[in-house]
């Protein structure tokens, strides 16, 4: 058998290349991403929902869930949240936590519900010790692709 220089060239390159190439996964598609903050959807896209909770005053009560999830409902990553108005009777924080989604019922996403709990973002509002009456707050959400959502709460405060 008898090979030509360019034969001998040509499979060394093949064999050189064939243990080197890795096929990578597909890129996720960005427009498949759902986030979901735990309020109902706005009436526009890019408005600020409104959200009314209730308080006992010098308790610590959760307020909201923020949170983003792929289609599978598995995490999609932290939210980055900020107080965008402070409080006037109390403070608002933050905390690292892990929920339930809640996805209304007419979503495509509403099985996530039951699924598994996702890490997020959990909003607390102390009143101020001895305060009673309504209060009022905004802060903004910002997922992972960038997605930003505006949420105004608006609070009634009860004595204990």
């Amino acid at each position: 058998m008898s090979w030509k220089l360019g034969d001998v060239a040509g499979l060394g390159l093949s064999a050189l290349l064939s243990g080197c190439i890795t096929v990578l996964p597909p890129e996720p598609n960005p427009a498949a991403v759902q986030y979901i903050f735990n309020v109902p959807p706005p009436a526009q896209p890019g408005a600020a929902q409104n959200v009314e909770r209730g308080a006992i005053s010098g308790k610590l009560p959760h307020v909201g869930f923020f949170y983003s999830v792929n289609p599978d409902c598995t995490s999609n990553g932290p939210v980055t949240m900020m107080v965008k108005t402070p409080a006037p009777h109390g403070s608002v924080t933050f905390a690292k936590a892990v929920g339930y989604t809640n996805y209304p019922p007419y979503s495509d996403s509403h099985d996530c519900n039951k699924k598994k709990r996702v890490p997020g973002v959990e909003v607390l509002y102390p009143p101020n010790q001895d305060y009673s009456g309504p209060d009022q707050f905004t802060v903004q959400g910002v997922g992972p692709l960038g997605r930003l959502l505006e949420t105004h709460y608006s609070v009634k405060v009860i004595a204990p």
